[in-house]
């Protein structure tokens, strides 16, 4: 028989997550490993070797963000996360948005994950197929993810604990062998090292290119927030879920920079221009087969990181469900009894990804609203914070009172810097330049989540048909 907790919600969920597999579930939505294969050759084409440094600053800033989120996981262990954090820091009203934006996050990336672990897979194997068959291939990845999670939580867990493992053994063997191969060349001077790192591309000078440079990080240090949203499955939560965030940044952001280091290192006299820079990197200093080895090691991140979407994604749509906001939302926040997992929210998920791999046949279409809405649901989430009369969180955590509006100040700052530089890239899709496809796309869910909200949530929540059951706490 179900429980109500202090929130006012039955506790249906299964509460079996330890605290690794709290860290586990940010640790991979992070994936450093594939942020880094995904992203290298566009942050070194901007800086050079100088990307490093770019990597640095950007896990400075989000060092503050992460922050932030810490502490609201600490008073707020809800399933739902910035969606409930800004409905009771300002009002319900405002939660739809912060939540609707972090919900377009993930139904968009966590598709666009799948696709480019199908991509690889494609590539690996030196299959030449249509991009019609690439489509149906990404399906059967979104359906595998999906079925794993109806199976429960129990075996998500267990899945995302592998991949976790499967990265961590990667990271380190990348590094170990970069490393190696460059001692062992006896090439090992201050000086080389210096003039790799110091190496700027032809547009070094321009501020332009150290702040799109930056992007590399901002793709690649996100999610780690994601433990927050399954904190209602999660043991003793107000301790393990701010571990998680912290701990899963702090080290994607130490292993980010020691791989950067050691393909700087090797990258020295490549051009900058190189299509597939990082593939040329790896097999001129350790052969194709390592390569080959590594990029297994990739694959298996890639599906982790889904895995790790999906239970995000689908949790937050739950969480909406939960309080009625969303149409269906009776059928849409049903559990299973036997898995204890949102089954439909699972199915939701699985039919929206399906559709937009199939409607959109380019994935720089797909992703490109992922990164920007995971940065504008920050920016909600602090100016919730900011925005709110009350102290977050007395006495415990990982931040003293009187330096909570600093750090949020900063982050505040940090994150709208980001966001201008993410809609600052031009891009080119089949041919047709569109100059900020990222701010387009964006917008354009923004605009659905706004006619959703006119003709649909603001009657339901200004009845008081909709919203969480405590506002105020």
């Amino acid at each position: 028989m179900s429980t109500t907790n202090s929130f006012g919600y039955k506790e249906e969920l299964s509460r079996s997550m330890n605290s690794f597999s709290s860290f586990a579930i940010s640790f991979s939505l992070i994936s450093v490993l594939t942020g880094i294969f995904a992203n290298f050759n566009f942050g070194y084409r901007q800086v050079g070797g100088g990307i490093i440094w770019s990597w640095l600053l950007v896990a400075s800033g989000q060092f503050f963000v992460a922050l932030v989120m810490a502490r609201l996981s600490i008073q707020y262990p809800i399933v739902g996360y910035g969606y409930q954090w800004a409905s009771r820091l300002v009002h319900v009203h405002y939660g739809f948005f912060v939540g609707w934006i972090l919900l377009i996050q993930f139904i968009t990336g966590f598709p666009s994950i799948c696709k480019t672990f199908a991509t690889i897979s494609i590539n690996l194997f030196n299959l030449n197929i249509s991009d019609d068959i690439l489509s149906y291939i990404t399906i059967a990845i979104i359906s595998a993810v999906t079925l794993i999670h109806l199976l429960g939580i129990h075996v998500v867990t267990k899945v995302n604990d592998i991949g976790v493992f499967a990265e961590m053994i990667g990271v380190l063997l990348l590094i170990l062998l970069l490393i190696g191969v460059w001692i062992m060349s006896g090439n090992v001077s201050l000086a080389t090292l210096q003039s790799c790192t110091l190496f700027m591309s032809e547009h070094s000078l321009q501020f332009s290119s150290f702040a799109l440079s930056l992007l590399l990080g901002a793709w690649g240090l996100t999610g780690f927030e994601a433990a927050a949203d399954l904190a209602e499955e999660t043991k003793s939560p107000t301790t393990a879920i701010p571990n998680a965030i912290m701990i899963s940044l702090i080290s994607s952001s130490i292993l980010g920079f020691l791989i950067l280091l050691s393909l700087v290192i090797q990258a020295n006299g490549f051009e900058s221009n190189n299509e597939n820079l990082l593939i040329s990197i790896l097999t001129n200093s350790i052969g194709v087969r390592l390569t080959t080895t590594l990029l297994l090691f990739v694959l298996i991140s890639i599906f982790a990181c889904a895995v790790a979407s999906m239970a995000t994604a689908s949790r937050l749509l739950y969480s909406f469900s939960r309080d009625k906001i969303l149409p269906f939302s009776t059928w849409i926040s049903f559990v299973g009894k036997e898995s204890k997992s949102p089954k439909n929210a699972i199915i939701v998920i699985w039919g929206f990804s399906c559709l937009s791999i199939l409607a959109l046949k380019k994935i720089e279409i797909i992703s490109s609203v992922s990164a920007l809405a995971s940065y504008i649901g920050y920016l909600g989430i602090l100016i919730a914070a900011i925005m709110s009369k009350r102290t977050i969180i007395q006495g415990k955590g990982y931040l003293f009172n009187n330096l909570q509006r600093p750090v949020q100040w900063i982050a505040l700052c940090w994150v709208i810097f980001v966001i201008i530089s993410l809609s600052y890239p031009e891009t080119d899709v089949d041919g047709f330049e569109t100059k900020h496809l990222p701010l387009i796309t964006t917008s354009v869910s923004i605009g659905i989540g706004s006619l959703i909200y006119l003709f649909y949530v603001r009657k339901k929540i200004n009845r008081g048909l909709a919203g969480p059951p405590i506002i105020n706490i």
